[in-house]
């Protein structure tokens, strides 16, 4: 899975509540810098959820899985509220890459721990 791929992941998750938080918005200024998004870029994914349909890519490779889960994790935990919307997205793409309940608390108490 590509760092595009995954920003576009990310921002879909942001946006599953239908709202941006300053925080979720920041978080995903940080992560653009870091993966090398360009503006062009950043701007086509926040102006592709206006579609209205939310779309999580589910990507190959147990690597990728984790990194996934945890990046929307940590998006889903960066302003402080957890949404039901965002929860359940969270879960449902755990679950269809093939985690167990108990590997996904796993990663969630670990993100969390490393967020705090």
């Amino acid at each position: 899975m590509s760092n595009l791929e995954l920003f576009h992941n990310l921002v879909n998750l942001a946006a599953s509540d239908g709202k941006f938080k300053e925080e979720e918005v920041e978080m995903l200024a940080r992560r653009a810098e870091h993966w090398n998004i360009s503006d062009d870029e950043f701007e086509t994914a926040i102006a592709g959820i206006t579609t209205g349909t939310i779309e999580i890519h589910l990507p190959d490779g147990q690597t990728n899985r984790i990194t996934l889960i945890k990046e929307m994790i940590r998006m889903m935990a960066v302003d402080g509220e957890l949404s039901e919307v965002e929860k359940r997205l969270c879960a449902t793409a755990s679950a269809r890459l093939d985690f167990s309940a108990h590997e996904f608390n796993s990663m969630v108490d670990q993100v969390l721990r490393e967020l705090d």
